[in-house]
């Protein structure tokens, strides 16, 4: 006996309310796409050099730990200034706190670690080196490949300065970030400090 089978029934015929839904989605994106204009970009090799120059400056890891730092210099402090759950004078020394510790980390970070490893690594992963120590970071198993494609050294250079830098980092944060940040923060301070008194000195000299 053939049994036919039931079109309602969901187990078989999947979620009708889910699939709907999933059309929906997808009608709305194409009709999305549809209503953007046509738009075709010249790859002209001086662009297509400005972008790989844009990458490369991106993707180095000294320049990209200073645009981590740029960009928590811009954000983190003001949030700090916004935070009215505590008073005037314990934000602004918030404020000067996390401007020395930032100043401080990004500047041991980019010139005392990353930059130095980048060199070192650069050094030792020439492929037209001649010392002993020019491809002592060079994979054998790879050398062929790196030989004829510079994308995949500048790739293996970034991710083994990034590797030695972490090690590095482990250190770094003790012996020069902690010094490094304090003494920043304690310059600040002083400096804030003295501007206070010399306001408050004026304002009694008014009065």
């Amino acid at each position: 006996m053939y049994i036919v089978p039931n079109d309602n029934n969901i187990s078989m015929q999947g979620n009708p309310m889910s699939n709907a839904w999933k059309s929906f989605k997808k009608r709305i994106g194409q009709k999305a796409l549809d209503a953007l204009p046509e738009h075709t970009q010249e790859e002209s090799a001086k662009k297509l050099a400005e972008w790989r120059k844009t990458d490369e400056f991106i993707s180095d890891p000294m320049y990209n730990r200073g645009i981590i730092g740029l960009t928590a210099l811009a954000t983190q402090p003001a949030i700090d200034n916004y935070n009215h759950k505590v008073d005037d004078e314990t934000r602004q020394i918030s404020v000067l706190r996390k401007i020395g510790k930032i100043i401080g980390c990004t500047t041991v970070g980019m010139f005392c670690v990353r930059g130095p490893m980048r060199e070192i690594v650069k050094k030792m992963t020439n492929l037209k080196g001649n010392n002993k120590y020019s491809k002592a970071l060079l994979p054998k198993k790879y050398l062929v490949e790196m030989s004829n494609n510079e994308k995949f050294l500048k790739n293996y250079r970034s991710a083994l300065t990034m590797g030695l830098a972490l090690v590095a980092m482990s250190f770094t944060n003790f012996l020069l970030d902690a010094p490094v940040s304090a003494f920043i923060t304690n310059f600040l301070i002083d400096k804030r400090n003295d501007k206070k008194k010399q306001e408050e000195k004026h304002i009694k000299e008014v009065a």
